[in-house]
This record gives C-alpha cells, structure tokens and sequence, in this order.
C-alpha cells in the first residue's frame, strides 16, 4: 500500500493532465509520461494534417487600400477577391509572425488552404484557431497552433476515481474551453449563398457575358436558351448540393439528454452537447451514443452498421473489472472515516487506451444490450473519450466535406483545353479587330464583332457537355441498384487496372455451413509438462453434423463449441458471427439471458447443454477475437464439478504454437492442408484447465496465461459457398485484363482454393507461398529478424518444381508466369523492409501477389494505397466492415450493403454480389468516353464556327441570327445532350479509354480533324468567290444576305454532321448510334434538315434563315466537297485508331526485348502493370494507352 500523509483531497486539477496537452507550453503536467511516446498527435486523422502555417496581421493602411480599391471600381474587384483568394489576403492582411498574427493561413497536407481567424480565451490567456471544425490552440514553447492531444495512458485511479465522482466543475469548463460544444454539426449554407456562389462561378459569369453579347446582338432566342439552361443547371446544381448538405447533416447532427456523473458523484440529466472529454455518462437500452467513450463498468452489445456497415452486433467490455471498483470504494470509505488516504499499488496501473479497443465505444452506435454491473449499482457507466469532430463519426464526416484532391488528369487537361481554346479566341480577336478596321468598319460594331468570336471559340454550353454522360451514368447504375457519393469517381471506374475482393460475404456466402468435426483420441494415457513431446494423439475421421455429431468427440470438445463464442441474445434471439452461431446452433445448447457480469468468479452468462442436462456452463472471462491475435477465448466454469477450464478458438497456424506439442498429431499440418486446399474454413480448438483463485495485475497478461500451454482438442470445419455470381464476373473482369486479387482474413489455403473456384487462379498458374522461418542469426542491416521461405504450391504443366529467388522473387526461368500467396505477417515483413531500404522487392510482390490472406484491415489498406502508388488505378470490393479503410483509399471502393445510405465507400451496391463491378467500370468507360467524345465535338464544332465568322468578317459580314440559333440550338444542342445517353457496350474489352486529353494520339487526332475542316472551308471560301454569279458583298455590318455566308453556312452545318458521325463511333465502350435511338433520330432528322437546305432551293426557307438562293451547279459541287469531306475525317479516325493499336504493340514488344535482355531483371522503376495470366512490366508513360 502507498500511504500519503495527511489528509489529502484529490486536487480539481490532478484529473485535467491526464486529459490534454493544453498547449500552453507549460508541459511540467507530462513529466510522468515524458518517457512515453503515447500521445495521439493527430487522431489518427489525415483530414487535420497540416503542412504549414503562415501568420496575417490587419493594418490600417491595408484595410485602407482595400476599401478604396472596392471603391473606385464599384464593386468590381470583390469578384477577383473571390476568386483569388491569396490575392485578398495579400491586399488586405499583412504577414507576419505566428505569434503576433491575428489571421492564419492553413496549407493541409493535401493542398488546400483555409483563412482562420484568431480567437482568444481571456480569462485563461490562451489563444486558438478553429481549422475544420477543430481547435487548435497556440503553443508559446514551439511557436506554433497545434491540434488538442489526447493522452493514450492512464494509471487505473483515474478511471476509478470518475467513475466514484465525476468530472469536477472547473475541469469541466476547461474540458469545454479545449473542444468546444460536443455536436457534428456544420453550417449548410442557405440558398441565397449557395446561388451566389454559382453565379460567381468564372464560367458562369462568361456566360453571362455572353448572353449580354448576344442580347446587344438582338440573338435572343439563343440568349433566352443559354440564360435558361445556365440558370436551371445553377438551381439543379444549387439543390443537389444543398441536398446532400442536408442529408450528410441529419446524418451528423445528433443531440440527446444524457445522464452524467459529477461533481463528488451527482446525477445529472444534461443535453449531450454539454458533454467534455472526461465526462462519466450513464448508458441506457436503445441509447444512440453521441460521442466516443470508454466503457469503464458493465458489458454493452450495439450496433455499429452505421459507421461500419457491418450488422453484426459488436460486444464491449469494461476497462475496469468489477471488484476492482468495488475495492476502490471500500478503500475510499475507510479513507474517510480514518482521515488518510491510501492507495493501493494496483491503482498505479497503467490503462493504455490505444490498445484497448475492446473497451472503446463509437459515437453513433446504438445500445441494443447491456449487461449490469453490481459495484456500480447496476449502473453502465463509460468515460468520454472524443467528442465532435474527434470522433470516429466525426471524421468520417470530415471525409465526406473534405475529400481528398482527384489527381485524375482527365480534369486538369481539360482547363488546360479551355486555356488552348481561349487562346485561339485571343487570336481571333486580334484578328478580327485587325481585318474589320482596314475595312472602315465603326469602333462599336468592331468591338461586339471581336468579343463575340470569345463566345463562340469558348462555348458555354462547354460545362454541360463536360457532366452529361456522368449523369446518364449515373441514372443507369441507381437502376442496377449502385448508388454513389461522389460522381467524380465515375470516370476513375473507367480506369481500372486491378480489382481486389474481399473473401468472405464478398465472393462468398456471407454464412458458412458447418461440413462436421475431426477430434483427436489419445492413444496412450500418461501426463507430460514438455510442451515438445512427441505426440500421443492421433485424429478421428470426419463427423458429419447431420448423422453422428458427437460419436467421437470428446466432451470438452462439445463444452467448447457450446461456449467459446461471443453469442448474446437480443429480443430472444440468439444475434452474433453468422459463423459462431452455426457452430453452436449444431449443440442444440441454449442461451440463458442471465446472471451478472464481473470478474474472478462472478457469473457472466450462462449457457444450458443439450447433451447433458444437469449441466450448465457460465462464463467468468470472454476475450474477443483480434485480427492480430487471429483466436478467440473464454474462461468458463461447469456446474457439474465447477471445474474451470479455458476455452481457445482460432487459426490452426496460431493455436498449434499455443498447445503442448504431445497433444498436436503427427498429420496435423497433411489434415489441414487436405481441408484448405479443398476451401474449407479451418478452426483449431484448444482447452487448458483453469484456476480462477489466481490473480493477475493485468487483464493482457491473464489473457496471455489462460491462451498458453494449451491441449487441441481438434478443427471444426466450416464450407464457405462460394457465391453463383462470383466465378463468371471474375472471368469477365479477366478477359477484360483487369487483374483480380482476393485481399482476406482467412487462412492462406483457404483463400488460395477458393480464388480457384472463383477463377481468380488459373489451374495451370505456377504459385508460391512465403513462409515466415525464424531467423537463427538476425542481421542488424538489413532490419529482417525472421527469414522468409516460397514454397511452391503447385508445379507447371510438366510436373517441375520451380524456384523462388527469395531476395529479389524472380523465378528461375525467364517468361513463365506465376502469382505469389502473401500472408499478412509476410506483407508486414517485406513492406517494413521496403520501407527501411527502398527494395524493389516489395514492388515485385505488388506485381505478383494473387492472395493476401491474414490481413488485417490496417494491411488491406497499406496494399491499395502501395497499388496506386506504383501508378494502378485500383478498385475494392468488400461488405464494409472490416474493409472501409481499404473501400475508401481505393480510386474506386463498392460497398455491398443492404443501405443505400452508407458513408463506407463511395459506391454502395444493396445487391449483394459482385455482378455490380463490370457494371461500374462498364458506365466508367462510358462516361469516360462520352466525356472524350464531347470535349472533341464541342472543340471542333466551336473551331468550325470560329473559321466561319473570321472568313466572313474578311468581308464584313457575319452570320444571321437564325443561322446561329439553327446551328446551336437545332444542331448541336440536342446531338450533345443525347450523345451522353448512349449506353455502354455490353462485353468488356482489354482496351480501357484514355484518361489523359493532351496526349499525342488525342491532340493529333484533333488538330488533323480541324486541320481538314479548316482547308474544306477555305476551299469553299476561296472556290465561291471565283464564280461567274459571284457577286461581292456590300460593306455593310448587318450584310448577311450573301453568297459567302450562304456557303460557309451550309458547309458547316454538315460538317458538324460529319464529325459527330466519326465521333459516334465508340466501341469497344459505347454502342454504336443507332442503339440510341434518339441520338439516331435526332442526328437523322438533322441531316434531313440539312440535305433540304442544300438542294430545296425553298425561297421562304432561305428568307427565314437569311441565306440567299444558290445556284444548282454550286450545290453539287459543295455536296462533292461534303463527301469529300467525310471520307477525309473517316480516313483520320481509322489512321490514328491503327496507329494506336501498333503503336501500343510496339511499345510492348520493346519494353518484352529490354526485359529480357536484362534477364529477367526488377525493373528500376517501380511503375509496373501485371495481369493475372500474363505479366508485363508496363511503364507509366505506357500504361494510359491500354
């Protein structure tokens, strides 16, 4: 015991250190963990990482300068304000130092930058900045604002001293003061300032601009329908973002009354956004948790699908046991009536809540159980760990509002696009300025003459054309049952290279049946203690469930599949792992909902054996299955001869290091391996005799011994059916060189059988298995203490072993494929040594790894991320649970979900399989495609009509309005918005679109097209004015009745006809036109329309159209210079689409040479492509041409 003199009262203060870092500098409060390295630096959080901070301070002059600068250009600078932000914070703030700044500017780790203003606490003379929602306050000794850390460790007496009185008032207002108001909330702009915000848009006010231009013009009709369109796309746009603010809102906002512990043990009944870290809150059945916490007393069972998407509920167990609070209040009582206080050693404990996950409790979880806990009278108590942003919930939220930058170039190519286009306007103005001038033209006409050709150089429908087949895309898959968050991602479906799947529930049935047992029988009857002895066991056959379930097993072996399970029941049923209940549903053994929970002896639950009815079993420790630990274990006690036994379940690798080696048969690893290699799901059971008397001072350490010296018992084996979808779309996926990859939990067997019965292994694929050896002599350079073996698994088709080059893991002869099984230890080993020392060894595994099993959800995500980093565009497929790290770092991440409201990935699918991948990176092609095919469309129609006007100002004249509003409004507005409807091919091809605008296949192919549009026109041009009939125009502005304009207008009406047909051309992504029936109806009609103006000769259509009567004989010839026109532009499409193809060959068939010549040499550069049959070291500047 540890005796303090005196009477000393716990100070208000002694709680707060163990809490935060305030940030003051004054860090004399962590001297006692000063040696820890335990301080969550931020959250676990990208979303608050921060690059750097630059301090703005506000001056008079500079305001000064400001306010006249808005001044004297009536209003007009505050839109380059806007839109230039570090332009307004350089106008109007002053930088300055970090400490002096009353502004500061924030860089995140992903580029972005937000303006904080600084806030001050005067009675505490603090200062802090709000960054996202969260506090960052300013540190004297760095210099710097840094986030609130929270402390990881705590000594067990600060637990136990909550949960006897609560959080102290003026803790309390210094908790508030550090994290603020505890709600998710954000402000959803209004519909006023979100319209602002869209008519503030650059090119929503260039359009604007145009419709001014076009009004000055008396182009009304025209004008009234881009006015309209603009506006109904701002209010569209408006709505749906407003619409999902609202709903991610509802979603995030949650208050609720809470009943709190504190000041010296009160009860109080608050609302929960008065809640600080710290707080001691009372849990009830159905209570939504509204922040993160630490169970400290009881059991809690919730539900976390809406975090997590998994439906299982999820048991939680208190930090605290419960005699060790009921120890705690009895000291406490003789610590009054004596007038000290003693502390017991214990007390001093440390509580290490990173590692407690067992006890942690996510805000925006449900409650659906709770078992009660006698010390605190029957009361479930937890300490507030995080709240607002802090939580888990609340970076889920922070992810949705701040998503990471797209570094997709499709997006970024296309302003460079627009830049180009908007040079050429420039030009074209100079131009026009120049020619209209020397003509004798007035200042007024030549200026609307030379701004209008920026509208038509820059087309403002162009924002429109660039969503139109994202939108359709869309529209398509919510058909299919795929809903999706985030619309950019679409286009990055179109792209993908590798799609990984999650085993179980994924490829899988969600359940497994159980197959039956094999238990082992002793032969000989003697008790060893060396865990070495050879065996003395030998195997039983296989039982079926159905028939003689128990003829050979022994009865510890039942007591275990009764009871090594974390089953509860809810509402009378049993709820749990589909997988736990399968095995203790074939007991025919009952759940009896009662008893108390506790430690040491106290009665957990209880469960009735059908196959002995006088006894029951009741648990006195159950510890949770970790993916780290891969096992699971109770510690029960029989009523028959209250006995204790522990009771361990998991993987066969792990148990069989855990048991005695007598009771491990001699065939155990031939046994499993003959059931995982068929894709049966393997468990090993083990048991040890218990004695609860003995006590231990750590809860790791009681689960360390009771899991040690084990004796196996034998495997249950589970059959997991692979789902009927699951092989055909893989083939499909592999026929369209997407390489498939199954990323799993499971055994590494297991997974291997069932990626063969799903088709992701080929029958004839060379593979090997890393093996992790102990290392007999670790080498202190190369930073690898365990030695890493590759077994094959299979031989090639004539029966030869192969080997592995464990350093480098080439193979031992060149060009023949072959695939890795990586585990997840091997992954950790090798991805650490990469990291260590940049060996290309690991890039090699990425290429060839097939199965990851036994990987954790933190690996699982480590592997997506390292995919894209060697330049993959990867997809994820997984059910939500344990892969949302995985779904969301993936460039495409598809949850199966029964929910279509689910924050897990960006695409959610509440059909269950995987039918839906082909389907999404069918109408990622698609759209992809269609974005391509506008952007070329609405660049050459824009370009056609640009080289009309110009000739035509040459003689100053210009197009008819109605010409213009046949050619936009008639022509080329219906063929855009319909063109985006065109549906995806069904097969999907090898060949994936491009992503990349300025490459040289897609530049060359434009400038070509515009190259032999531009000469056609200027042939007309040239050839119209060297007719007899001819007859010069008047120089006269409002001239449009022309032969000049008659002839560039005709000839470009079809020329827009002509390139929409050589662009309608889209397979292997799209199908062609006439699919579409109302792009084919719509592009017929058009073409009608336009023969009829060329050969009609209708005097009242012409008058209406403001063309002038052309002669028969100019007809023909300019119908022979369409046709010509068109075999020109169909030559350059299938030039440029063979050239491609054999370019792509050639490029293959050069990087083949080089590797070969190296035999068989890791490429230098890590940037390498791999299928699943073949593997092909495609480098970055290639890979975009597949």
């Amino acid at each position: 015991m540890i005796t303090s003199g005196g009477n000393e009262e716990i100070g208000e203060n002694e709680l707060e250190p163990l809490l935060v870092n305030n940030g003051s500098g004054d860090l004399s409060y962590l001297k006692k963990f000063e040696k820890q390295e335990n301080i969550d630096e931020n959250g676990g959080d990208d979303m608050l990482l921060v690059d750097k901070m630059v301090g703005y301070q506000s001056i008079s002059s500079r305001e000064l300068i400001y306010w006249l600068s808005i001044l004297f250009s009536c209003g007009g600078i505050l839109l380059i304000f806007y839109w230039f932000e570090s332009f307004y914070i350089n106008t109007r703030f002053k930088k300055s130092s970090i400490s002096s700044a009353n502004h500061v500017l924030v860089y995140s780790k992903d580029s972005r930058t937000e303006f904080c203003k600084v806030n001050y606490l005067v009675e505490e003379n603090e200062k802090y900045i709000i960054y996202r929602f969260s506090r960052f306050f300013f540190n004297e000794k760095l210099q710097e604002y840094e986030k609130t850390k929270l402390i990881n460790q705590y000594e067990k007496i600060d637990f136990l001293r909550l949960v006897e009185n609560g959080l102290s008032e003026n803790n309390l207002q210094r908790m508030k003061q550090r994290f603020g108001s505890n709600e998710i909330n954000f402000p959803v702009k209004n519909i006023p300032r979100l319209l602002m915000e869209e008519v503030l848009h650059p090119f929503f006010i260039f359009q604007i601009y145009s419709v001014c231009l076009w009004i000055a013009e008396e182009y009304y009709y025209y004008a009234g329908a881009i006015f309209i369109i603009a506006t109904v796309s701002a209010v569209l746009s408006l709505r749906e973002i407003r619409g999902n603010l609202l709903s991610l809102q509802k979603i995030a906002h949650f208050v609720c009354p809470v009943r709190v512990v504190r000041n010296n043990g009160r009860i109080e009944t608050i609302p929960s956004t008065d809640l600080a870290p710290g707080d001691i809150i009372e849990l009830k059945q159905d209570f939504i948790m509204p922040c993160d916490a630490i169970l400290l007393s009881g059991q809690a069972i919730l539900n976390e699908s809406m975090l997590t998407g998994e439906s299982i509920p999820v048991n939680k167990y208190s930090i605290l046991s419960d005699e060790e609070i009921k120890s705690f209040k009895q000291r406490n009582n003789n610590n009054q009536q004596q007038q000290q206080n003693i502390i017991d050693i214990s007390d001093k404990e440390i509580k290490d809540l990173s590692k407690e996950k067992r006890s942690l409790v996510f805000g925006g979880t449900v409650v659906v159980k709770l078992l009660s806990s006698p010390s605190t009278n029957d009361r479930i108590l937890c300490m507030v760990r995080d709240t607002s942003f802090q939580t888990t919930k609340g970076k889920l939220i922070l992810s949705i509002l701040y998503p990471k930058k797209s570094h997709f170039k499709f997006f970024m190519e296309s302003l460079k696009f627009v830049g180009f286009l908007c040079f050429l306007a420039v030009i074209g103005f100079c131009i026009s300025v120049w020619k209209l001038n020397s003509l004798g033209i007035d200042f007024g006409t030549i200026a609307i003459r030379a701004l209008d050709l920026i509208t038509i150089v820059v087309p403002p429908a162009l924002p429109m054309a660039m969503t139109v087949g994202t939108g359709f895309g869309l529209s398509r898959l919510r058909k299919t049952k795929v809903f999706c968050i985030s619309p950019p991602r679409l286009n990055m479906a179109g792209k993908i290279q590798v799609f990984c799947f999650d085993k179980t529930g994924t490829l899988t049935e969600e359940g497994l049946d159980l197959l039956g047992i094999i238990s082992t029988l002793q032969s000989t009857v003697k008790h060893v203690d060396n865990i070495n002895s050879t065996s003395e066991y030998k195997f039983n056959e296989l039982n079926d469930p159905k028939i003689t379930f128990f003829s050979n097993t022994t009865a510890m072996f039942r007591v275990l599949m009764a009871s090594c399970h974390s089953l509860t029941v809810i509402n009378g049923s049993v709820s749990g792992d589909p997988l736990e209940i399968k095995i203790f549903e074939s007991t025919n053994s009952t759940i009896l909902d009662a008893g108390t929970i506790g430690g040491s002896g106290q009665v957990i639950s209880l469960v009735a054996t059908a196959f002995s009815s006088q006894d029951t079993i009741s648990y006195l420790e159950n510890f949770d299955f970790q993916s780290k630990l891969q096992r699971m274990s109770v510690i029960v006690q029989l009523k028959s001869d209250n006995a204790c036994y522990s009771l361990v379940k998991g993987s066969p690798e792990m148990v069989k290091g855990l048991c005695f080696q007598h009771t491990i048969p001699n065939d155990y690893d031939s046994q499993l391996a003959m059931y995982t290699e068929k894709g049966y799901r393997v468990l090993a059971c083990a048991y040890r005799s218990w004695d609860p008397t003995v006590l231990f001072p750590k809860r790791e350490l009681l689960r360390k011994e009771s899991e040690s010296n084990l004796h196996f018992l034998g495997f249950i084996i589970m059959e997991n059916r692979v789902k009927p979808q699951s092989p055909p779309i893989i083939q499909r996926l592999q026929s369209a060189n997407i390489r498939t990859v199954m990323v799993t939990g499971d055994n590494g067997l297991t997974a291997t059988s069932v990626a063969k019965q799903c088709g992701i292994i080929k029958s004839d694929t060379l593979l090997f298995m890393g093996l992790i050896q102990p290392s007999s002599s670790p080498s202190p350079t190369n930073g690898i203490e365990d030695e890493i073996i590759w077994e094959p698994v299979s031989q090639d088709g004539r029966g030869n072993i192969h080997k592995l080059d464990p350093t480098t893991l080439l193979l031992d002869e060149m060009n023949r494929d072959y695939n890795l099984i990586v585990s997840g230890p091997v992954f950790k080993q090798i991805y650490n040594h990469y990291l260590a020392t940049g060996s290309p060894r690991f890039i090699n595994m990425l290429r060839r790894g097939i199965v990851y099993a036994r990987m954790t959800p933190d690996e699982k995500q480590s592997l997506i991320e390292e995919l894209q980093r060697i330049g993959l565009y990867v997809g994820m497929c997984g059910d939500g649970a344990n892969d949302c790290g995985a779904l969301k770092a993936a460039h495409v991440g598809i949850s199966l979900s029964e929910s279509e409201a689910s924050i897990a990935a960006p695409f959610t699918s509440t059909i269950t399989d995987i039918s839906c991948c082909p389907n999404l990176i069918k109408e990622g092609r698609a759209s992809l495609a269609v974005s391509f095919k506008l952007f070329q469309f609405m660049g050459i129609y824009s370009l056609i009509q640009f080289t009309s006007v110009i000739f035509c100002y040459f003689h100053a004249s210009v197009l008819g309005n109605w010409q213009y509003l046949y050619q936009d409004l008639i022509v080329i507005f219906p063929l855009v918005i319909f063109l985006g409807m065109t549906e995806p091919c069904e097969k999907l091809s090898v060949k994936r679109p491009s992503g990349r605008l300025i490459s040289l296949n897609m530049i060359g192919s434009l400038l070509s097209h515009i190259t032999v549009c531009f000469v056609f026109l200027l042939v007309v041009f040239h050839l119209v004015q060297s007719k007899s009939w001819f007859d010069e125009p008047l120089l006269d502005p409002d001239n449009i009745f022309n032969y000049i304009t008659t002839s560039l207008f005709i000839f470009g009406c079809f020329q827009y006809s002509i390139m929409l047909f050589v662009f309608s051309f889209g397979k292997p992504f799209l199908k062609a036109i006439y699919t579409n029936r109302y792009l084919f109806l719509v592009y017929i009609v058009t073409l009608i329309a336009n023969l009829i103006i060329l050969f009609g000769g209708f005097e009242k259509l012409y008058n209406f159209l403001q063309l002038r009567v052309i002669p028969v004989s100019w007809r023909s010839t300019m119908f022979g210079m369409i046709i010509g026109n068109l075999v020109a532009n169909c030559l350059i499409e299938l030039s440029f689409y063979f050239y491609k193809s054999r370019s792509k060959k050639k490029k293959i068939l050069n990087i083949r040479i080089i590797f070969s010549k190296k035999n068989n040499e890791l490429p230098k550069d890590p940037r390498v492509f791999n299928t699943n049959s073949v593997s092909i070291p495609i480098y970055q500047d290639y890979y975009d041409t597949f």
